[in-house]
């Protein structure tokens, strides 16, 4: 591919993740905010988190099986048709400030759509990466992470300025903008092919050929259920040291700002450690991290918790997709990639958030993170095993 194609190409795809990302922060890291600002509780909120990112299993399975199997629907166009979506509930979402039904129904399609596209993100990338198309994943992936941080810095300080709702028009134009951006996403016709070698497989099939990464997936979906929870109920976790809802967006972006060098890095990283070791070594920092906001009585403590995700969540991240990369083979790289998805950002964040919401209301915030810190370090025993297995 000519140079000036390629960097048109990587352009256009950090275009797409740093949308994807701001949109992602504003209308999911101020789910709390927005939501008790509607009259929600919190196990409320924990259940039309835990339904959002729940109801995908069902979705994306079928859209990923579609994938793989009928080259007519690809990730580009299939994330297109979601981010379509996404701007319908955004202004559905705008406009339904008298009805906790409505709203609720509408935050559920969201999370729904927004757990199914970015799998179909990373799917976009590791198929041209595998034609030799030198996508530059890592830094694209850490540019969103960069535009969460600052997307949710901006917000945290508009929201406590003026009101949560604010944050709706904010990502209805993200979406619009994503929407067109992701129609601009063209590889040429050779770079873009699918010639994925062997059967395609049904999850099932998939799981039993493949059970160290089954195991995986598992261990993946408890460290994120932790992560999750604590993302999405950050604001009491501030609230327990004296913050408001600015200092809830710092600690945020402090985060998401910090993923930027991690997953720029994550290339180079790649080729010094291998990708067994990276994962096991990110799992240790959700349990470290996890333990940290647990014993936080200070603010210090609190931004060097949230400044763990370095180690963790940025490192964790574009490990997890280049495993499936090398790991599954590409007949079946759209629904592995969709699976990890499903893991992470699906089952594991809602599994999460439901109970942590549920703790919130009967044991407080401390009694959250402790539960958040267990279930980290299991997932870190599970990760141990899974990709110790051969």
């Amino acid at each position: 591919m000519e140079s000036g194609q390629l960097r048109k190409l990587n352009l256009c795809y950090a275009g797409i993740q740093s949308l994807y990302w701001a949109g992602f922060a504003a209308i999911w890291g101020f789910l709390s905010v927005l939501l008790l600002y509607r009259g929600f509780s919190n196990s409320q909120i924990g259940t039309v988190s835990a339904l959002a990112l729940l109801m995908p299993l069902a979705v994306q399975p079928v859209l990923a099986s579609l994938a793989d199997r009928d080259r007519r629907f690809t990730s580009r166009r299939l994330a297109m048709a979601l981010t379509g979506l996404l701007l319908l509930c955004a202004v559905g979402l705008w406009c339904s400030a008298g009805s906790m039904a409505v709203t609720a129904a509408l935050y559920v399609l969201v999370g729904i759509s927004l757990t199914a596209t970015a799998p179909f993100h990373s799917a976009m990338a590791m198929e041209l990466q595998q034609h030799g198309v030198a996508l530059n994943y890592g830094l694209s992936r850490g540019l969103g992470s960069a535009c969460y941080a600052a997307s949710v810095l901006v917000l945290g300080v508009v929201v406590e300025r003026y009101a949560p709702t604010a944050v709706l028009p904010v990502f209805t134009g993200e979406m619009l903008l994503l929407l067109l951006l992701t129609w601009r996403f063209r590889a040429s016709p050779t770079a873009a092919a699918a010639a994925g070698s062997g059967p395609v497989l049904s999850v099932g099939q998939l799981l039993r050929r493949y059970p160290a990464y089954t195991w995986l997936l598992v261990g993946c979906a408890l460290l994120m259920a932790c992560h999750s929870a604590t993302c999405t109920y950050m604001i009491h976790i501030v609230g327990k040291v004296g913050g408001s809802e600015s200092m809830m967006g710092s600690a945020l972006a402090v985060a998401a700002f910090l993923e930027l060098p991690a997953m720029g890095l994550f290339s180079w990283v790649r080729r010094k450690v291998p990708l067994a070791w990276l994962l096991i070594f990110c799992a240790a920092f959700f349990v470290i991290r996890a333990g940290l906001f647990w014993a936080a009585r200070s603010v210090p403590v609190l931004y060097l918790a949230a400044a763990l995700d370095f180690f963790e969540y940025g490192i964790f991240i574009p490990a997890t997709v280049y495993y499936v990369a090398e790991h599954i083979d590409p007949a079946n790289q759209v629904k592995g990639q969709s699976l990890m998805g499903m893991a992470t950002t699906g089952v594991g964040s809602a599994f999460g958030n439901f109970v942590s919401g549920q703790l919130l209301d009967r044991t407080g915030v401390n009694g959250m993170l402790l539960f958040c810190t267990i279930c980290a370090a299991v997932g870190l025993l599970v990760v141990i095993y899974a990709v110790r297995r051969k």
